[in-house]
């Protein structure tokens, strides 16, 4: 008798043991989703970086300079930049008009443009 309490004891802390991992595993996967961006905070203003801070050392050229890139590429008003990888490498991904227009981070290239979704 002794032993089936025993084991019965054994598999509740396991099982408690077993969801306090998976919840804490939840936990730091969508504070890792969130961490890299403000997508689900209130907008910034124009021209401003809204994600991808956490990356600007990275780059080879200013925020500025990466809006002025986009613009030769694209006419309309500046909204939101983020700072991200893309398949060329860093980028910032300026949204001029209804266009999202990326620029090389490094060399301040413009590496697409393409229609808003």
């Amino acid at each position: 008798m002794y032993r089936i309490l025993e084991r019965r004891l054994l598999l509740g802390v396991s099982a408690v043991a077993l969801l306090a991992l998976a919840g804490g595993a939840i936990t730091a996967l969508t504070q890792g989703a969130r961490a890299g961006g403000n997508d689900d905070e209130a907008p910034v203003a124009p021209g401003t970086l809204d994600d991808g801070a956490e990356l600007l050392p990275l780059a080879g050229i200013t925020l500025d300079e990466a809006i002025a890139a986009a613009q030769t590429a694209a006419s309309g008003s500046i909204g939101e930049v983020d700072l991200e990888y893309w398949k060329t490498g860093l980028v910032f991904n300026v949204d001029v008009g209804n266009k999202d227009v990326k620029v090389d981070a490094a060399t301040g290239e413009v590496v697409g443009a393409e229609d808003e979704d």
